[in-house]
């Protein structure tokens, strides 16, 4: 157990210098250690709580999140990563 003090103290140490949370530093550490997944669409939809439709008019009108067909003619798919980034930076369409 005398570990965790130098640990935490590190970690608070390095939170101060680069200006974040703990809780921050947290978020990041968990999503580099997920692997970057495809996600289908209907995997899509169902996390960010939208249909199938407004993911659809998304895409038509390019608000959408980066997808990509595997295979160049398979099924849509997108990187966990990529929405995320797009989620973030706010780029939502709004009906």
């Amino acid at each position: 157990m005398s570990d965790r003090g130098p640990t935490r103290r590190r970690l608070a140490e390095l939170c101060a210098e680069l200006g974040i949370t703990p809780q921050t530093l947290a978020k990041v550490r968990a999503a580099t250690a997920r692997p970057d997944e495809w996600l289908t669409v209907e995997e899509i939809c169902a996390e960010l709580k939208v249909s199938r439709r407004t993911f659809d008019r998304w895409r038509a009108t390019g608000a959408g999140p980066k997808c990509e067909r595997l295979g160049g003619h398979g099924p849509l798919r997108s990187r966990r990563s990529w929405i995320e980034a797009w989620a973030e930076s706010g780029e939502q369409g709004v009906a």
